[in-house]
């Protein structure tokens, strides 16, 4: 990525950057499309080669059984080459809602379902490179009897926990994924703001 020194470095900059040229490097439908821009900046300043990152957004969802347990699920993740916990996920089909997502990859990937949902709010993963969204949720006493639903590629285990071991595993970082950790600590404030009993004080 190369960039060119502005002529008036000290002008104040506006909001947006002008995009002078766009070129698609990679499409890779559903999953990904990666175009290269060269842009130039309110300030003059020019940036060529710069990385636009368009994915596939998904919904999570922080889920609470009657008995106050999490489920987190326990997978290997190839990105990371390791295993991991996380709550459950997954893509958005095409002209899916995410909330119909969230409660479809809840079931399929847990076995529960149900309860009273919450949305948290869709952040952007990283503005700097697109606009992916992770629609996140919270499910209130979710019910069910564990049994799965799960694709050809997936193999995951489920692990109940109390809020308490999911809030440890955040901080010990054992729970790696942002929106994952992001959609927990939301997900807790909402709690509280309720006044659920299973809230740690």
């Amino acid at each position: 990525m190369r960039s060119t020194m502005p002529e008036n470095p000290g002008h104040r900059p506006s909001a947006h950057w002008q995009t002078l040229r766009r070129r698609l490097l990679l499409d890779r439908p559903p999953w990904m499309t990666l175009w290269e821009e060269d842009v130039q900046l309110p300030t003059g300043h020019r940036i060529e080669g710069y990385l636009i990152l368009e994915a596939r957004p998904y919904a999570m969802v922080f889920a609470l059984t009657a008995e106050g347990r999490v489920p987190l699920v326990y997978q290997y993740k190839h990105g990371l080459r390791c295993m991991a916990y996380d709550l459950p996920a997954g893509y958005l089909d095409a002209d899916e809602e995410p909330l119909a997502c969230a409660r479809r990859e809840l079931y399929e990937e847990t076995g529960f379902q149900g309860g009273e949902w919450h949305h948290l709010g869709s952040p952007v993963i990283d503005g700097n490179r697109g606009t992916t969204q992770a629609h996140l949720f919270l499910a209130l006493g979710v019910t069910g009897d564990g049994s799965q639903h799960l694709d050809p590629s997936e193999h995951i285990e489920v692990r109940l926990l109390s809020i308490e071991e999911v809030v440890q595993r955040a901080y010990a970082g054992e729970i790696r994924s942002l929106a994952s950790v992001a959609n927990i600590f939301l997900a807790l404030e909402a709690l509280r703001r309720m006044g659920h009993p299973a809230v740690p004080r």
